[in-house]
């Protein structure tokens, strides 16, 4: 019998962009550490041979009998080149067994990341492959298959064993990955990730960046969902904009080279096009989250497209009225194009350009440094990533409450949504669930966002995920930020780059902090306090550590205290209507606040 350990069954969303299912169990793929080096190593030359030599030296496969590595692809970024290989044995592929290389393009390499085997058992027991389609058809019955393949998987570090690697499908979208011997399921993964050019100009209404954010409210009072229905708060918080569209036919369509507006999913919703260049549509109607959703994409590629990356060169596939009524959205990589998938339940997903950013910081991801999103930190990485591409995109339109992700799609009874601002550390605030442990990293980029800008720390956080491999940890990405500051800026921002990644808890080991790095010239709190219908928020727009909030009476008497969390709910059930004071304060400042409870 093999290793029930190995059983990791995630749920069809375990990877959806609201997913928050606590991890408890997890199999040694998801935890397992990859040897990593950044010491640089002088090539002889710029090759794939040399780079081959390079790889096969370092992971040492060849001391296993009929062991090789094989180059899956080579991929270029601004500051050098990137070789991903996979481990073979006798021709068959060694699942999860990435080696990656980065180099700087010129004949040196700056990073190395190992996810080889050395086994010692090698067992083979499968049934044929017939009997494995016939077992994986009964078990999954309302799926089809769309690839097959025998790996070898890993059951141990030591231990192989033939199998059957399948790609399942089903009517609702759902991809599985699914490794089986014919009699029993050895692994059990989730493929989706949650979360032409154009020759015209139309104009077109959108959320900019959400009506939340450009009115200045948080969800409650005129400003709720209402089953989709139009309101004059919500209407006029659409802003007007301009759309590069393809025309074609005498029809003007919501294509371009970046993003195509498609109906792949239920419900059933023809793409909307127009005979005059006008896209004008209200919440209601379903075209208007087509729109929104053609619109941010388009301004997210330009945007990568402009800082000279190639992972928004090909056009992604988006279905903004998907999932059948379902509250989620995810991407999917086994398609031509690959495809976004938005959900209309709740708060119709594709209305916040928070979601919609973020799913598409998947499609970014996967482009820079494909197959690699396996292993617990780096999925987290990948959701930090989406996170944080979505608050540096709506901090610039509005910076209106920036801390929180998803301002208009989530914080709300639907689902909590996400903050960039919170002030957990690594690895002291581990869970094992990726998207609670993303806010650690996403967190820190928003802090250097503030330190050194956006468009610097944009360029170096996408720089970055291209040397990215399987199984990477908060500290080889730590690495792989200070390398893409080297290469890019020459190190101009290694001061407050270490600053920023000691107080996470993510400093790589061997890497000096500056004096002074960020000097604390802050005498009073940037707090907020936000009045909902049920209480109140206090929120800040900066991390801030150690930090209280405290609720004072009329009279002066400390009634509630509790610590500041970014985002901290002040639950009104608890108080009396009347006149309170907050009093948020650290060690170095404080802010006091005036609370009216109704």
């Amino acid at each position: 019998m093999l290793l029930l350990l190995l059983l990791l069954l995630f749920s069809a969303s375990s990877f959806a962009q609201k997913t928050s299912v606590e991890e408890t169990s997890v199999s040694f793929l998801e935890l397992r550490n990859c040897k990593s080096s950044f010491a640089e190593t002088k090539l002889t030359e710029e090759s794939e041979a040399t780079v081959n030599k390079f790889a096969h030296e370092f992971a040492h496969v060849e001391s296993i009998y009929e062991s090789k590595l094989k180059l899956q692809y080579t991929q270029e970024s601004l500051a050098g080149k990137h070789y991903s290989y996979i481990q073979t044995i006798g021709n068959t592929i060694v699942y999860n067994s990435e080696v990656k290389v980065n180099t700087n393009g010129k004949a040196v390499v700056l990073s190395v990341f190992d996810n080889s085997f050395s086994p010692k058992t090698f067992t083979d027991k499968n049934s044929s492959l017939a009997q494995a389609e016939i077992f994986v058809k009964e078990k999954f019955q309302s799926f089809y298959s769309l690839k097959n393949e025998i790996i070898w998987f890993p059951l141990s570090e030591t231990e192989l064993a033939k199998a059957y690697r399948f790609e399942l499908q089903n009517a609702a979208s759902e991809n599985l990955e699914i490794i089986t011997n014919g009699r029993e399921i050895l692994y059990k993964r989730d493929l989706n990730t949650y979360a032409a050019q154009a020759d015209s100009t139309a104009k077109g209404f959108v959320f900019m960046p959400d009506p939340l954010t450009s009115s200045g409210n948080v969800y409650g009072g005129s400003f709720i969902d209402n089953y989709d229905n139009d309101s004059p708060w919500l209407t006029n918080e659409r802003k007007e904009v301009s759309l590069s569209v393809e025309f074609s036919n005498n029809v003007f369509k919501l294509k371009n080279s970046f993003v195509q507006i498609s109906d792949f999913d239920l419900p059933n919703n023809i793409p909307a096009t127009a005979v005059l260049p006008m896209f004008n549509f209200s919440r209601s109607n379903l075209n208007f989250e087509q729109v929104n959703a053609f619109y941010h994409i388009t301004e997210i590629g330009k945007h990568i497209k402009s800082m000279g990356f190639n992972c928004a060169n090909t056009l992604v596939d988006v279905d903004a009225n998907a999932l059948n009524g379902q509250d989620n959205s995810f991407f999917a990589t086994n398609y031509n194009p690959q495809r976004l998938y938005f959900g209309i339940g709740g708060v119709d997903d594709a209305e916040d350009a928070d979601v919609i950013v973020h799913e598409y910081s998947h499609f970014l991801s996967y482009n820079a440094s494909p197959q690699s999103n396996t292993g617990n930190e780096r999925l987290a990485l990948d959701e930090a990533f989406g996170d944080y591409n979505a608050a540096s995109y709506s901090r610039v339109i509005n910076d209106f409450n920036w801390g929180w992700v998803y301002n208009w799609d989530g914080h709300n009874a639907f689902w909590t949504g996400r903050v960039v601002n919170s002030n957990k550390t690594y690895p002291t605030n581990l869970v094992n669930n990726i998207y609670k442990d993303g806010e650690i990293w996403s967190s820190m980029l928003m802090q250097l966002w503030s330190d050194i800008g956006k468009n610097t720390m944009d360029k170096l956080i996408v720089q970055a995920h291209y040397g990215y491999a399987q199984n990477i940890k908060f500290t080889d990405a730590a690495n792989l930020l200070l390398s893409a500051d080297q290469q890019l800026f020459n190190g101009l921002h290694y001061c407050i780059l270490t600053q920023r990644m000691f107080e996470r808890g993510v400093l790589p080991s061997g890497k000096t902090l500056c004096t002074n790095a960020i000097a604390n010239i802050q005498k009073e709190l940037p707090v907020v306090l936000l009045q909902t219908p049920d209480g109140c928020i206090v929120t800040s727009p900066e991390t801030l550590w150690n930090t209280t909030v405290e609720i004072i009476d009329a009279a002066g008497k400390k009634i509630h205290t509790q610590p500041f969390e970014g985002r901290t709910i002040i639950d009104g059930k608890h108080f009396a209507p009347g006149i309170y004071f907050v009093k948020v304060s650290n060690s170095n400042s404080s802010k006091i606040l005036k609370w009216f409870k109704q």
